[in-house]
C-alpha cells in the first residue's frame, strides 16, 4: 500500500491553488488597468449608467474573478493551517 503524507498533499494543493491565484490576480489587474478605477468605483458606474452591455459583461467577469480571489485566499489559508481532510 502506498502511503502519502498529509504534508505532501498540502504542498501539492498549495501549488495548484497558487497557480490559479496567479491567473486570477492577472485578470483583476487587467480590469483595473483597463478602466483605471477600483472594482467598487466601476461597479457604481455600471449600475448608474444606461445599459452598456460591454461594461456589464466586464463587470460580471470582474466580479467573478473577485469571488475566485476570495475563495482561493480561503483555500490557501486552510491548506497552510492543515485545515482539510483526506478521504
Amino acid at each position: 500500500m502506498l502511503t502519502i503524507k498529509k504534508g505532501d498533499i498540502a504542498d501539492s494543493l498549495l501549488l495548484e491553488v497558487m497557480a490559479d491565484m496567479h491567473i486570477v490576480k492577472d485578470k483583476l489587474s487587467f480590469f483595473e488597468k483597463k478602466y483605471h478605477v477600483s472594482f467598487e468605483v466601476f461597479e457604481q458606474s455600471v449600475k448608474n449608467q444606461e445599459e452598456n452591455y460591454h461594461h456589464w459583461d466586464d463587470y460580471m467577469e470582474w466580479k467573478a474573478y473577485r469571488h475566485l480571489f476570495e475563495d482561493n485566499t480561503r483555500k490557501i489559508r486552510d491548506i497552510k493551517n492543515a485545515d482539510f481532510e483526506v478521504n
